[in-house]
């Protein structure tokens, strides 16, 4: 058990990085875009938005930067996702490589540009003046929390992707829905009312950016039983998901 946990640790490492490599974040080019990318949308919609939408909104711009962060993260790496197991296809045909494998090393690869980024918030918050607090030490918890939802859906979208190939112009269309019924760019009492916070809050990118925003900005510790309501959701929906792919897996070769 340990040797094959071992191995296919080692698939995920090696494999990781080749996508990591393979989507020119390896080049200098690459890499200047992946600073530059987050830092172009919050000039944009800080531009766009900032006036009315910002209005009362303590430290607006790291308020819009941590959103647009969080959500680059779940449209990037559920992208990545969907596409893993067909753009490997010619690997998947010659040689045996766990499925699960491939869609999670596409995923971890989007992540390491999601640990660079929060790096340009870091430099954000050190230049807005907010400082740092212990509370801080809760972010990988959160990010623990959004890499297993973003993984959780990619194993679903890649499967699907195998199946119907119009997936990915829906994905690409939920996605957009989502950007606007998620607050990356305003606050949530803005446009929802009391009666409908609850399903609001159903959102779970709703909440990590909620908790995301309370650590860095208010410094303050969100509601532990929130966190791991959360958390514990997301365990389920990654089982939920598991099992979805494991039950396609079979015929993901014969369509590829």
């Amino acid at each position: 058990m340990k040797t094959v946990c071992r191995k296919y640790i080692n698939i995920l490492r090696e494999f990781t990085l080749f996508v990591f490599k393979s989507r020119e974040q390896g080049t200098l080019l690459g890499f200047v875009w992946t600073l530059l990318h987050p830092l172009l949308m919050l000039i944009i919609l800080y531009m766009l938005f900032s006036k009315r939408l910002g209005k009362g909104i303590e430290h607006y711009e790291i308020y819009l930067l941590i959103g647009i962060i969080q959500w680059n993260f779940l449209s990037t790496g559920t992208h990545e996702g969907l596409k893993s197991i067909m753009k490997n296809r010619s690997i998947l045909r010659n040689m045996y490589i766990p499925r699960t494998a491939i869609v999670v090393s596409s995923v971890l690869a989007v992540f390491i540009s999601f640990l660079i980024e929060l790096l340009i918030l870091g430099g954000f918050i050190i230049f807005s003046g907010l400082g740092f607090s212990l509370v801080l030490l809760l972010l990988p918890f959160v990010a623990l929390i959004q890499l297993i939802l973003v993984i959780s859906i990619s194993l679903v979208l890649a499967c699907l992707n195998v199946y119907f190939k119009d997936t990915g112009y829906i994905w690409n269309i939920i996605l957009k829905i989502g950007f606007f019924i998620t607050p990356v760019f305003y606050s949530i009492p803005m446009f929802i009312s009391k009666a409908k916070m609850t399903v609001y809050f159903l959102n779970p990118m709703t909440q990590l950016m909620i908790f995301m925003r309370q650590i860095i900005i208010f410094k303050t510790l969100p509601s532990l039983l929130n966190m791991l309501v959360v958390f514990l959701a997301v365990l389920i929906f990654l089982a939920a998901c598991y099992s979805v792919f494991k039950k396609l897996e079979d015929g993901i070769v014969e369509r590829l």
